[in-house]
């Protein structure tokens, strides 16, 4: 009599036994990675250096800190690692507090590292403010965003035109919003006066005037050493009336007259260029009421 053995049943016997071998390893791998994860995450080798941090574009001359390292101490971003997967968010949030800064385009991260791609914020004007200690001047961007004084030396001053309202300082803090809606306007103003040659024209500051009867505030374009010479803008940008250009093609025609003329000051006598009607820049003259 044969003795026969059953190779099939060992063998699906043995693959059973194979197959729940692995599945108690890797519900043991498993275990012991969600008990260690937090200890492996955060090794020393993973710990977010300042020298990981790559921004881009390069920051602008105008801004004298570096960013990167303030930003860096001021968040305490050396508690963060490389293997958190919320690391991105919580750069994006942390250059966002920088009031140097305006956006968070990108955050990538590599294998040592992170790249970050800001936008910068970019002066545009010097708000003049009177106080009892003195007159101080606020630089601030297209937005009216109220930038860091601390950023500007003395040489830095002439680089902008200067803003006269009512001298009364911002409504919040440095990096906030000016708070007040004809600045923020004046703001505009200064951006596109900025994109001419403003300077060699010997433009030097916007004053905002509240008309006494219509309540609108009108803008004049001065010169710093010309008390006979003005420029008429006229309207806060948005607000032209019908019969007024708006804020671009007054730019393009005070930049054409200049360049035609190769001056603003076309008489001795005071005068003031008229950017506002519809056909074309008027010349007028002024005349002192006694």
């Amino acid at each position: 009599m044969k003795l026969r053995i059953n190779y099939h049943g060992f063998r699906g016997s043995s693959t059973i036994s194979i197959l729940a071998v692995l599945a108690i390893f890797v519900i043991a791998l498993a275990i012991g990675w969600y008990i260690n994860k937090d200890k492996v995450a955060k090794q020393p080798q993973y710990q977010l250096k300042l020298e990981m941090i790559a921004l881009s574009p390069k920051q602008p001359k105008w801004i004298k800190t570096d960013v990167l390292t303030k930003v860096f101490a001021d968040q305490k971003l050396e508690d963060q690692y490389l293997t958190d997967r919320k690391l991105a968010t919580q750069l994006r949030d942390a250059f966002l507090l920088h009031s140097c800064v305006a956006g968070v385009t990108k955050v990538s991260k590599r294998p040592d590292g992170v790249d970050v791609q800001l936008v910068y914020r970019h002066p545009v004007a010097m708000v003049v403010v009177k106080l009892d200690n003195g007159t101080f001047l606020y630089p601030v961007d297209e937005q009216a965003v109220v930038l860091p004084p601390g950023q500007f030396h003395s040489e830095d001053i002439v680089n902008y035109l200067r803003v006269n309202h009512d001298f009364v300082p911002p409504a919040g803090q440095i990096g906030d919003s000016w708070g007040d809606e004809k600045i923020v306007k004046a703001a505009k103003v200064a951006a596109l006066l900025g994109q001419a040659p403003w300077q060699k024209m010997g433009l030097y500051s916007l004053e905002l005037v509240e008309n006494s009867e219509t309540k609108e505030t009108v803008v004049y374009v001065l010169k710093k050493d010309s008390n006979g010479f003005r420029i008429l803008w006229g309207s806060l940008p948005g607000q032209e009336s019908e019969s007024e250009v708006g804020a671009p093609d007054k730019l393009l025609r005070l930049v054409e007259f200049y360049e035609n003329n190769k001056t603003l000051e076309v008489s001795t006598e005071p005068m003031e260029l008229d950017l506002r009607p519809l056909k074309k820049i008027e010349v007028v003259p002024l005349v002192e009421v006694e």
